[in-house]
């Protein structure tokens, strides 16, 4: 059994008038003030043999090439009518916009951060400076140090063969013992 109680009839509403749509199209002279179109250019050729079959000629005929692609126009111009209203690219160079407090508080820190990496990286360039330069000076020591023994090394040598030459230089003599003279030879004195 069904109630009849329920079952109501409505008319539907009729809307009349311009509706909005998603995805509208731009009229033809707003595109290119969004975007700009391609670029095509043609180049006449006239014949010329196949480089791949020297058998194959082709007639004179044009080429036509993409000299640069669709690309999207991003200088600041007027607004550009849409069938929905007015639309218009926002030139961000003279408009400034809303800086919330966080973001302030958020680039203050890192002022902060940037400066204190730059006073830490001048730090570590005057610590990497005086390095070097300790570096060079211990270079230069050890230069000196080489230089220094081998100059000892030389004039021991020069010692060591001059100590040689004065001993073959000197006469090889005993120790002289003492003579016997005649026992009969006494003088007291």
């Amino acid at each position: 059994m069904m109630l009849a109680a329920c079952a109501s009839r409505h008319t539907p509403a009729v809307r009349t008038g311009a509706h909005d749509v998603p995805g509208n199209t731009l009229p033809s002279k707003g595109v290119g003030s969004v975007r700009y179109a391609e670029n095509i250019k043609a180049y006449p050729i006239g014949r010329y043999i196949d480089p791949n079959n020297s058998r194959i000629m082709h007639e004179g005929h044009s080429i036509y090439r993409v000299e640069t692609t669709a690309k999207w126009n991003l200088h600041p111009n007027e607004p550009v009518p849409m069938p929905r209203g007015p639309f218009h690219i926002r030139d961000s160079a003279r408009t400034t916009a809303p800086i919330g407090d966080e973001l302030v508080a958020q680039l203050n820190q890192q002022r902060e951060i940037t400066k204190a990496i730059m006073q830490g990286g001048e730090v570590v360039s005057q610590k990497l400076g005086e390095l070097s330069g300790k570096l060079q000076q211990s270079q230069e020591i050890a230069a000196q140090n080489a230089l220094l023994k081998q100059e000892m090394n030389t004039a021991r040598q020069r010692l060591d063969a001059l100590e040689e030459e004065v001993r073959k230089q000197q006469p090889t003599a005993r120790p002289s013992q003492p003579t016997d003279k005649s026992k009969g030879d006494k003088t007291d004195w």
